[in-house]
């Protein structure tokens, strides 16, 4: 890779480390550019030059997260579709989970749902069999995304084990009611 682009995403990602590591202690509204750069150890000039705000290094935080994700998952076959893959999302995302809860109580779900989406529907392309495939893997997408949020704003009490048997016994019933 080139050394400019490396570099470049270097910075990058130490932009969007220091953004979530302050949101430890400060509201969104009261972090200022000043403290990520100081945080991270850039220039000003670098943060302008990779995003215009700070939703947009919130954005990127999901980006990255949901890149890494892709890469972890891809040897579970069929992706977080089937339990392997649910319960290796409920881990992964384990393992995430005070970068995500602060990107919770930020506001900023929505973001990260969308990009779970996304995912979810890119893995399912080849089982798209009928015009209301698109919208069963809509509800599977948004029910394992929900599903997360409760288990992350709970504290996490339950093992990512029984997370992923109860989620794929719930999703299992209301697709089967759904058929039926």
């Amino acid at each position: 890779m080139d050394k400019r682009v490396e570099a470049n995403r270097e910075t990058k990602v130490r932009i969007t480390c220091a953004l979530v590591s302050l949101l430890a202690s400060k509201k969104l509204s009261d972090i200022s550019v000043t403290d990520i750069v100081e945080r991270a150890g850039v220039a000003r000039a670098s943060y302008y030059r990779n995003f215009s705000s700070k939703e947009d290094v919130l954005a990127e935080a999901g980006r990255f997260i949901i890149d890494d994700f892709r890469r972890s998952i891809s040897h579970v076959e069929g992706g977080c579709r089937g339990y392997e893959g649910i319960l290796f999302a409920f881990r992964y995302f384990a393992s995430y989970r005070e970068p995500l809860l602060r990107l919770h109580r930020a506001g900023f779900t929505g973001i990260y749902e969308d990009l779970f989406r996304t995912y979810v529907e890119d893995e399912a392309r080849d089982v798209v069999r009928d015009e209301f495939s698109r919208y069963r893997i809509a509800f599977f997408s948004s029910a394992l995304f929900g599903f997360y949020v409760s288990w992350l704003e709970n504290g996490m009490q339950e093992s990512p084990e029984v997370m992923a048997k109860l989620f794929c016994s719930m999703a299992s019933g209301a697709i089967d009611e759904a058929q039926g």
